[in-house]
């Protein structure tokens, strides 16, 4: 039996529709081939590179290029403001005591110490308590994610940092020389680091807080050569 036009045109257009509808559910989008990316800021993106093996003391562990380049007006280093009633080392104005034109930290890159050079912001955070009320970590945690993120930014992954890796730099440099001033030893598990790359500039960010007590921020720029 010869079938009629109109129904082969109904049965093509059922079959494409068909075929959309499983290649829209099955494995990822493309764009000309290419996966598209759900969120390029997001951390997830920003990963040690698989199959590196990375040498003690390097950053082969971390694609700096994988960090989007923010166009944001960045402001006035250190640029990050804390919340009403919170200071830097319970000034009310950031000192220039505090600001060094070259100097060292080492960061909670994915589990490993990797140190890094360059203009540097190293202070305490606290608390005016003369609303009554006590430091609040979470507080600040929420206020510095807002303000990186602002800023154009990211947060890595929390990766713990062993003992054994701090033994590899040894208290020498990180408690002697304030090299580690933003890692606490005590809490190795919970090193807050955050990236800002412009297209001249680097900036990590690095926290750990104490709840009702205090924390330490090191805020460290890195010009990047053209």
């Amino acid at each position: 039996m010869i079938k009629s036009p109109a129904l082969i045109l109904k049965a093509t257009l059922i079959y494409c529709s068909l075929s959309i509808l499983l290649a829209c559910k099955g494995g990822n989008s493309t764009i000309n081939g290419s996966k598209v990316a759900d969120n390029v800021a997001n951390v997830d993106s920003v990963k040690p590179e698989a199959g590196q093996n990375p040498a003690p003391g390097t950053d082969s562990i971390f694609n700096i290029n994988s960090v989007p380049i923010t166009t944001v007006d960045l402001g006035q280093f250190p640029y990050l403001k804390l919340p009403e009633t919170y200071t830097y080392n319970y000034e009310k104005e950031i000192s220039q005591a505090s600001i060094k034109d070259i100097d060292k930290e080492y960061f909670a890159v994915y589990g490993k110490l990797i140190p890094e050079e360059g203009k540097t912001f190293k202070a305490t955070l606290e608390k005016n308590r003369s609303d009554g009320k006590r430091f609040n970590s979470l507080e600040v945690q929420k206020s510095i994610d807002q303000s990186i993120k602002s800023l154009g930014g990211i947060k890595l992954k929390t990766v713990p940092i062993t003992e054994k890796e701090w033994e590899r730099i040894g208290d020498k440099e990180l408690i002697e020389k304030k090299y580690g001033f933003s890692i606490d030893a005590n809490s190795l598990d919970d090193i807050q680091l955050y990236v800002i790359r412009t297209a001249k500039k680097v900036i990590w960010v690095q926290v750990f807080l104490l709840n009702d007590e205090s924390g330490k921020i090191t805020i460290l720029e890195k010009t990047v050569a053209q």
